[in-house]
């Protein structure tokens, strides 16, 4: 664990704070700082272990008493680095490199300054729109419920697709695909030959989004406009990403209700 972090942790306890505030006044022992805190000789001794582990402070045999000290260079070191992260500077957000404090100190084997931000558990996060492939370089492929130029707003009743590649955050190539007059249930199918990771489009019904999504399609809907607008948004991480069905149609033939058309 990154030095650095061992210290922040050791004097993210209250109590530990006020014992090196304590000792920085005075050099004392154990006893007398139980006495001034109101707590037990054991509790000192266990909170003792933790700063001495971290390198704040350092004991002297005094007569029968040992005596603490606060080892002030461990201090000037925090000091200093917490100075030096106002001058960070600003990244996109990765999953492999979230929480690496060495990454800004340039000690990071990890730091490949990838774009994109994923929970842990492979959700993208909430805070952020930018959506990248996560290794960069990488070419992703996008789909838009496609007609006249715009998105087309019914799912289920798509008769074309747009299928752009993305990479590194520009639009680099685009084709016009047919789905052949195959209806509702079987366009996740169509989109999931042709490659495509994610899926743009207007109004589809939960039943839709549930598929695409167990098919490993990810799903931004509620769009309108010029098609490939809304791609060029996607790519450069400024389309509002949004998943919930915004149709109400419980059969592949039902009129979409969602105001859309």
């Amino acid at each position: 664990m990154d030095r650095m972090t061992v210290i922040l942790k050791a004097l993210s306890d209250e109590t530990r704070l006020s014992i090196v505030a304590i000792l920085l006044n005075h050099d004392i022992c154990a006893g007398a700082i139980a006495r001034r805190l109101g707590i037990s000789d054991a509790a000192v001794s266990q909170h003792m272990k933790v700063l001495r582990e971290a390198g704040l402070v350092t004991s002297e045999r005094r007569g029968y008493f040992t005596h603490f000290s606060v080892d002030r260079e461990a201090l000037r070191e925090l000091s200093a680095f917490l100075a030096e992260m106002t001058s960070w500077e600003r990244r996109p957000c990765d999953p492999d490199l979230e929480g690496c404090i060495a990454i800004r100190r340039g000690r990071c084997p990890a730091d490949k300054r990838r774009g994109g931000c994923y929970r842990s558990d492979g959700e993208r996060c909430p805070g952020c729109t930018v959506v990248r492939d996560k290794t960069r370089g990488q070419t992703m492929k996008v789909a838009v419920t496609f007609e006249n130029g715009e998105v087309f707003q019914h799912f289920g009743r798509t008769e074309q697709f747009k299928v752009y590649e993305i990479q590194d955050g520009c639009v680099v190539s685009s084709d016009v695909v047919g789905t052949g007059g195959r209806g509702h249930g079987e366009l996740v199918g169509v989109l999931r030959e042709l490659g495509v990771s994610v899926l743009i489009c207007g109004g589809l019904g939960a039943g839709a989004r549930q598929g695409l999504e167990a098919s490993g399609i990810r799903v931004c809907s509620g769009n309108s406009g010029d098609a490939d607008a809304v791609a060029k948004r996607f790519a450069d991480g400024t389309l509002e990403m949004r998943s919930e069905a915004t149709c109400d149609h419980h059969g592949e033939d039902h009129e979409c209700s969602c105001g859309r058309h």
